[in-house]
């Protein structure tokens, strides 16, 4: 052991991976599922594998469209190898964010040194929008990696002047295929930032078009061993939803009330990233104008600095263009302003009075207290992980399972590891005809309505459990009752 630290010098890689893998780790086995989103990947990764379907992703019966498979694939490995918990399903975010430290300390070694590279991984690593969305069962955090792995690969391959590794150019556009398969189209920014360098900066950047297409080839044909069994199976659905509703229309409409309606709603929220940008980025964000103030001076003599803050750039302008937002949409630009903020920093551009080890080590702590000692505190208050414990010594795989008006996902993952049928969503005029249908039942509904099953079942034949807590897509108090008739 003492052989293995004594390689592991501050800043390295090896270091920056083992620093920031607990950093990410930290509290991700004890929050259960947040939001809508969390439970509905997990979910979906169980179902695939209950199923045997490695091509199409499943949420409680139905088809699950909304993001291509790559991470789901990662999560079912992860429950293979840890079980079905919530640790599981979080961990292919740990592991990927922790990829995207260690390449920006390769990436910054590479271009100036042991200190931009473990600079860059710190700004990044350390950054709030990358300490909440690394402990998150969703698609960022591979897509981000791989949306980091183009960059890096872009820039390499389209040196101009002297011989170039093809390693870099079938790393960045096998980089694509991935990216996309993490979570569609946006991976492919990097390709429009190569197009433009060459056309801003035509002496800067070799693109040939005979390389370019052969690689976009390669990129579509690795997506289509997927894709094309997908569709086929879905007789063209996934592409349908998953690209029309949840890119297309995503781009021009409102989803799920995540942005303003009308053209005055539309125009007032273009500056909405530059603004959730200071927040997102923080505690780095207050230096990053300064910063860019002095580097603006000798702009035209930075190419990779220009090229970085370009890819970052328009990461934040096609989001500002689409209609539905939120604020981690800008993700994938975070590592590239994290590189670029440690080369200006360690060329004593960026404010003095930065002191990143310091205000790293802050955030450090404050993680540490809130993962560790926060999340433990918080648990009571999900009530559906909560029903899900105190009913278990009564349910049986064949229960019907239904809820009246408490709809959050995260009753179907939480009850599906011991109930074999998928959640009904029914009013609550049926709600007592449910229960009196013959065999055992599981019926969860606000208890404010408990009065309302008559015929109530005789008291002997149920058994109820009661669970207040918060519902952390609204934020807004919940009390709800399960009722299991054995």
């Amino acid at each position: 052991m003492r052989q293995i630290l004594s390689k592991l010098k501050a800043g390295s890689p090896g270091m920056v991976a083992i620093l920031s893998f607990l950093l990410f780790f930290s509290g991700s086995w004890s929050l259960p599922l947040v939001d809508r989103d969390e439970p509905r990947f997990a979910e979906a990764s169980r179902e695939m594998r209950e199923r045997g379907d490695w091509l199409i992703p499943w949420f409680n019966g139905d088809y699950r469209f909304d993001k291509p498979p790559l991470i789901y694939w990662c999560q079912i490995a992860a429950g293979r190898l840890f079980g079905e918990t919530v640790l599981a399903v979080r961990l292919p975010s740990v592991l990927f964010a922790s990829g995207v430290a260690v390449l920006l300390a390769l990436w910054g070694r590479r271009l100036g040194g042991a200190r931009v590279g473990w600079l860059a991984a710190l700004f990044s690593a350390t950054c709030l929008q990358m300490l909440v969305h690394a402990r998150l069962a969703v698609a960022d955090m591979p897509m981000v990696f791989f949306f980091l792995v183009s960059v890096w690969s872009g820039w390499e391959w389209t040196r101009p002047g002297g011989p170039v590794s093809r390693r870099w150019w079938w790393i960045f556009f096998i980089s694509l295929g991935l990216g996309f398969l993490a979570k569609g189209p946006v991976a492919w920014l990097p390709l429009g930032g190569l197009w433009l360098g060459r056309w801003r900066r035509p002496r800067e950047f070799h693109l040939p078009l005979g390389s370019s297409l052969a690689g976009l080839g390669l990129t579509l044909a690795l997506i289509a061993c997927w894709g094309v069994p997908a569709l086929v199976a879905t007789h063209g659905e996934f592409f349908k939803v998953g690209i029309g509703r949840h890119v297309v229309y995503r781009s021009v409409g409102v989803m799920e009330g995540h942005g303003v309606r009308g053209w005055l709603g539309y125009i007032a929220t273009l500056p909405f990233f530059l603004l959730t940008f200071f927040a997102s980025y923080q505690p780095w964000a207050c230096v990053f104008p300064r910063a860019l103030g002095q580097w603006w001076r000798q702009r035209r003599a930075d190419a990779v600095g220009w090229y970085l803050l370009l890819q970052a750039g328009l990461v934040f302008i096609v989001f500002s263009l689409v209609r539905t937002k939120l604020p981690h949409y800008t993700l994938p630009a975070l590592p590239c302003l994290s590189l670029w903020l440690a080369r200006e920093h360690a060329a004593g551009l960026a404010a003095p009075s930065l002191q990143p080890c310091r205000w790293a080590a802050i955030m450090a702590a404050v993680v540490a207290v809130i993962t560790l000692v926060g999340f433990p505190l918080l648990k009571p208050f999900f009530p559906a992980q909560a029903l899900a414990r105190d009913t278990r010594p009564w349910l049986k795989p064949e229960m019907r399972f239904a809820t009246v008006e408490f709809s959050e996902p995260s009753l179907v993952w939480e009850f599906r590891s011991h109930l074999t049928n998928r959640l009904q969503f029914i009013p609550l005029e049926q709600a007592s005809n449910f229960l009196a249908q013959a065999g055992p039942a599981l019926l969860i509904l606000p208890t404010k309505h408990l009065a309302a099953l008559s015929p109530f079942p005789a008291s002997n034949q149920v058994q109820t459990a009661h669970a207040t807590g918060l519902n952390t897509v609204k934020a807004s108090r919940v009390d709800i009752t399960a009722v299991v008739k054995p």
